[in-house]
Protein backbone atom coordinates (compact mmCIF):
# COMPACT_ATOMS: atom_id res chain seq x y z
CA UNK A 1 0.00 0.00 0.00
CA UNK A 2 1.19 3.35 -0.67
CA UNK A 3 0.39 5.24 2.60
CA UNK A 4 -1.66 7.39 0.41
CA UNK A 5 -3.79 10.70 2.07
CA UNK A 6 -1.57 11.91 3.84
CA UNK A 7 0.35 9.21 6.04
CA UNK A 8 3.97 8.93 5.37
CA UNK A 9 3.44 5.67 7.79
CA UNK A 10 1.17 3.41 10.39
CA UNK A 11 2.24 2.90 14.05
CA UNK A 12 1.17 0.94 16.68
CA UNK A 13 2.49 0.50 20.47
CA UNK A 14 5.75 -0.81 19.55
CA UNK A 15 6.13 -0.46 15.88
CA UNK A 16 5.96 1.45 12.69
CA UNK A 17 5.40 0.43 9.07
CA UNK A 18 7.15 2.03 6.29
CA UNK A 19 7.94 1.69 2.70
CA UNK A 20 10.44 -0.92 2.18
CA UNK A 21 13.39 0.46 0.95
CA UNK A 22 16.59 -0.52 -1.25
CA UNK A 23 18.66 -0.62 1.49
CA UNK A 24 16.36 -3.39 3.19
CA UNK A 25 17.86 -5.83 0.80
CA UNK A 26 20.16 -7.52 3.55
CA UNK A 27 17.69 -8.37 5.95
CA UNK A 28 14.96 -9.53 3.37
CA UNK A 29 17.81 -11.59 1.48
CA UNK A 30 18.50 -12.94 4.67
CA UNK A 31 15.02 -13.86 6.38
CA UNK A 32 13.84 -14.97 2.75
CA UNK A 33 16.46 -17.94 2.65
CA UNK A 34 15.29 -19.09 6.49
CA UNK A 35 13.65 -22.44 5.92
CA UNK A 36 11.59 -21.79 8.38
CA UNK A 37 10.29 -18.94 6.84
CA UNK A 38 10.40 -20.33 3.68
CA UNK A 39 8.79 -23.52 4.10
CA UNK A 40 4.89 -22.06 4.99
CA UNK A 41 5.55 -18.76 1.89
CA UNK A 42 7.28 -20.85 -0.99
CA UNK A 43 7.79 -24.44 -0.11
CA UNK A 44 11.96 -23.48 -0.38
CA UNK A 45 14.31 -20.71 0.77
CA UNK A 46 14.78 -17.50 -1.94
CA UNK A 47 18.39 -16.51 -3.50
CA UNK A 48 19.29 -13.76 -3.31
CA UNK A 49 18.29 -12.80 -6.89
CA UNK A 50 14.77 -13.86 -6.27
CA UNK A 51 14.43 -11.87 -3.42
CA UNK A 52 16.06 -8.59 -4.99
CA UNK A 53 13.50 -9.42 -7.57
CA UNK A 54 10.48 -9.14 -4.97
CA UNK A 55 11.75 -6.18 -3.54
CA UNK A 56 12.24 -4.20 -7.21
CA UNK A 57 8.82 -5.78 -7.66
CA UNK A 58 7.46 -4.12 -4.24
CA UNK A 59 8.66 -0.64 -5.09
CA UNK A 60 7.07 -0.76 -8.22
CA UNK A 61 3.53 -1.69 -6.71
CA UNK A 62 3.72 1.51 -4.38
CA UNK A 63 3.82 3.64 -8.14
CA UNK A 64 1.53 1.59 -10.18
CA UNK A 65 -1.52 0.11 -7.29
CA UNK A 66 -2.33 1.27 -3.63
CA UNK A 67 -0.67 -2.02 -2.61
CA UNK A 68 2.49 -3.44 -1.09
CA UNK A 69 4.13 -4.38 1.65
CA UNK A 70 5.81 -2.57 4.63
CA UNK A 71 8.90 -2.83 6.59
CA UNK A 72 8.07 -3.30 10.13
CA UNK A 73 10.55 -1.43 12.37
CA UNK A 74 10.61 -1.48 15.93
CA UNK A 75 10.55 1.36 17.94
CA UNK A 76 12.60 0.93 21.01
CA UNK A 77 15.99 -0.27 19.02
CA UNK A 78 14.89 1.11 15.20
CA UNK A 79 15.68 -2.65 14.18
CA UNK A 80 13.84 -4.06 11.16
CA UNK A 81 11.91 -6.96 11.77
CA UNK A 82 9.97 -8.17 9.21
CA UNK A 83 7.30 -6.91 6.79
CA UNK A 84 3.22 -6.87 6.86
CA UNK A 85 1.02 -5.09 4.02
CA UNK A 86 -1.53 -5.76 0.84
CA UNK A 87 -0.45 -7.18 -2.39
CA UNK A 88 -3.44 -7.66 -4.92
CA UNK A 89 -4.63 -10.87 -5.43
CA UNK A 90 -6.87 -12.27 -8.51
CA UNK A 91 -9.25 -15.14 -8.05
CA UNK A 92 -11.60 -17.01 -10.35
CA UNK A 93 -15.35 -15.27 -10.15
CA UNK A 94 -16.81 -18.04 -10.80
CA UNK A 95 -16.18 -21.33 -8.66
CA UNK A 96 -15.16 -24.33 -10.66
CA UNK A 97 -17.51 -27.45 -10.97
CA UNK A 98 -14.67 -29.33 -9.71
CA UNK A 99 -11.72 -28.63 -7.17
CA UNK A 100 -10.96 -25.04 -5.49
CA UNK A 101 -11.13 -21.36 -6.75
CA UNK A 102 -7.77 -20.45 -8.02
CA UNK A 103 -6.12 -17.33 -7.38
CA UNK A 104 -3.02 -15.21 -8.47
CA UNK A 105 -0.52 -12.66 -7.22
CA UNK A 106 -1.22 -9.62 -9.62
CA UNK A 107 -3.17 -9.71 -12.59
CA UNK A 108 -0.26 -10.03 -15.19
CA UNK A 109 -0.05 -13.90 -13.74
CA UNK A 110 -3.58 -14.84 -14.28
CA UNK A 111 -4.62 -16.78 -17.78
CA UNK A 112 -6.27 -15.08 -20.19
CA UNK A 113 -9.86 -15.68 -20.73
CA UNK A 114 -10.81 -16.03 -17.23
CA UNK A 115 -13.22 -14.17 -15.38
CA UNK A 116 -11.50 -12.78 -12.59
CA UNK A 117 -12.16 -10.41 -9.02
CA UNK A 118 -9.75 -8.30 -7.71
CA UNK A 119 -9.22 -9.11 -3.64
CA UNK A 120 -6.40 -7.76 -1.81
CA UNK A 121 -4.78 -10.28 0.46
CA UNK A 122 -3.06 -9.04 3.86
CA UNK A 123 -0.14 -11.30 4.63
CA UNK A 124 3.15 -10.81 7.17
CA UNK A 125 6.56 -12.34 7.17
CA UNK A 126 9.10 -11.40 10.49
CA UNK A 127 12.27 -12.50 11.24
CA UNK A 128 12.40 -15.69 13.53
CA UNK A 129 13.93 -14.30 16.37
CA UNK A 130 11.18 -11.91 17.36
CA UNK A 131 8.48 -14.87 16.66
CA UNK A 132 5.99 -15.30 20.22
CA UNK A 133 6.42 -11.75 20.99
CA UNK A 134 3.13 -10.76 19.33
CA UNK A 135 4.40 -8.19 16.74
CA UNK A 136 2.91 -9.89 14.06
CA UNK A 137 -0.62 -9.50 14.90
CA UNK A 138 0.11 -6.37 16.20
CA UNK A 139 1.34 -5.32 12.72
CA UNK A 140 -1.56 -6.94 10.95
CA UNK A 141 -4.00 -5.16 13.48
CA UNK A 142 -2.32 -1.61 12.44
CA UNK A 143 -2.54 -2.56 8.83
CA UNK A 144 -6.05 -3.89 9.55
CA UNK A 145 -7.64 -0.58 10.64
CA UNK A 146 -5.75 1.29 7.54
CA UNK A 147 -7.35 -0.72 5.19
CA UNK A 148 -10.63 -0.47 7.08
CA UNK A 149 -10.58 3.18 7.77
CA UNK A 150 -8.57 5.01 5.23
CA UNK A 151 -8.18 2.12 2.11
CA UNK A 152 -12.20 1.96 2.97
CA UNK A 153 -11.91 -2.03 2.03
CA UNK A 154 -14.80 -4.02 2.90
CA UNK A 155 -12.83 -6.96 3.53
CA UNK A 156 -9.43 -8.24 3.10
CA UNK A 157 -8.29 -11.79 2.92
CA UNK A 158 -5.15 -13.93 3.59
CA UNK A 159 -3.58 -17.09 2.39
CA UNK A 160 -2.52 -19.32 5.19
CA UNK A 161 -0.13 -22.48 4.47
CA UNK A 162 -2.70 -25.01 6.49
CA UNK A 163 0.01 -26.11 8.74
CA UNK A 164 1.24 -22.85 9.61
CA UNK A 165 -0.75 -22.72 13.10
CA UNK A 166 1.50 -19.51 14.46
CA UNK A 167 -0.07 -17.20 10.90
CA UNK A 168 -3.78 -18.89 11.61
CA UNK A 169 -3.40 -17.48 15.04
CA UNK A 170 -2.57 -14.37 14.08
CA UNK A 171 -5.30 -14.07 12.17
CA UNK A 172 -7.70 -15.36 14.45
CA UNK A 173 -6.69 -13.27 16.85
CA UNK A 174 -7.25 -9.81 15.01
CA UNK A 175 -10.58 -10.90 13.53
CA UNK A 176 -10.39 -12.86 10.71
CA UNK A 177 -11.77 -16.39 9.85
CA UNK A 178 -11.72 -19.37 7.98
CA UNK A 179 -13.31 -19.21 4.89
CA UNK A 180 -12.36 -22.37 2.97
CA UNK A 181 -9.45 -23.08 0.84
CA UNK A 182 -7.95 -22.02 -2.28
CA UNK A 183 -5.30 -22.60 -4.87
CA UNK A 184 -2.51 -19.96 -5.36
CA UNK A 185 1.04 -20.52 -7.02
CA UNK A 186 0.04 -23.90 -7.58
CA UNK A 187 -0.98 -25.05 -4.27
CA UNK A 188 -3.31 -25.21 -1.14
CA UNK A 189 -3.85 -22.44 0.82
CA UNK A 190 -6.25 -21.81 3.91
CA UNK A 191 -8.57 -18.79 2.88
CA UNK A 192 -9.34 -16.36 5.71
CA UNK A 193 -11.70 -13.41 5.48
CA UNK A 194 -11.45 -9.89 7.78
CA UNK A 195 -14.55 -8.48 7.22
CA UNK A 196 -14.17 -4.17 7.72
CA UNK A 197 -17.08 -3.05 6.76
CA UNK A 198 -19.44 -1.98 9.54
CA UNK A 199 -22.07 -4.51 7.57
CA UNK A 200 -20.28 -6.89 7.13
CA UNK A 201 -21.09 -6.94 4.06
CA UNK A 202 -17.99 -8.36 1.52
CA UNK A 203 -18.01 -6.38 -1.99
CA UNK A 204 -16.26 -8.61 -4.69
CA UNK A 205 -14.44 -5.92 -7.29
CA UNK A 206 -14.60 -7.24 -10.80
CA UNK A 207 -11.13 -7.06 -12.45
CA UNK A 208 -11.27 -4.83 -15.55
CA UNK A 209 -9.23 -5.63 -19.20
CA UNK A 210 -9.80 -8.97 -18.48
Amino acid sequence: MTLAHGTDRLESARLVLRRVAPDDLPFFTRIHALPEVAQYLWVRPRSPEETAAWLRGTLASYEQRAFGHLAVVRKQDGALIGRCGLTELVVETAAPERGMRRGWFGREAAPAGVALTFECELGYTFDPAVWGQGFASEAARCVRDYARDVLRLSYAISVIHPENVRSQHVAERSGARCAGQMEVIGLTWDRYLWPLAASGETRLQPVSGK
